[in-house]
């Protein structure tokens, strides 16, 4: 049986990537503008989404964790750049975004070992448990060892 997008792993995982882009957004933004924390936390949802089912789960399950966390930057940068405009504009957002994505590339290539060894793990061939895989039992009857050995006996006479 496959387990879906909702594994307690994957939410667990949505859960650190969400408080990891909240606190480089609070961090950056709190230190080089005056932008609210309900919009951090706006930027946070979007940019965790996308970049969770783009970047976490389709570009590192295929490609690896630098395809992964320069698609995770590219994300990030315009996500934040785009939304940034879109919330509070009249801002020169393109080297605040830059940083801020650059942020969070380091803190995704760490994330990406952490998907890679618990999350994106594949249960069924490292388990020892049986019970989930396919067993087929042998039935058959038992022989009568001494009356066939009493008629080999007979045989030979």
């Amino acid at each position: 049986m496959r387990k879906g997008l909702m594994d307690m792993k994957h939410v667990g995982a949505v859960i650190i990537k969400f408080l990891m882009m909240t606190f480089v957004l609070w961090f950056i933004f709190g230190l080089f503008g005056d932008v609210s924390f309900a919009n951090i936390l706006l930027i946070s949802v979007v940019l965790t989404g996308v970049s969770y089912l783009v970047g976490d789960l389709y570009v590192l399950s295929n490609f690896g964790n630098t395809a992964a966390t320069i698609a995770d930057v590219v994300i990030a940068w315009l996500g934040i750049w785009a939304l940034g405009n879109a919330l509070f504009p009249n801002w020169g957002l393109f080297w605040l975004a830059l940083l801020t994505a650059a942020t969070i590339a380091v803190f995704e290539a760490f994330f990406h070992i952490y998907m890679e060894k618990i999350v994106l793990t594949d249960e069924d061939s490292t388990s020892n448990d049986t019970s989930s895989k396919h067993l087929q039992t042998e039935f058959g009857s038992d022989m009568d060892v001494k009356s066939d050995a009493k008629k080999g006996n007979k045989n030979r006479k």
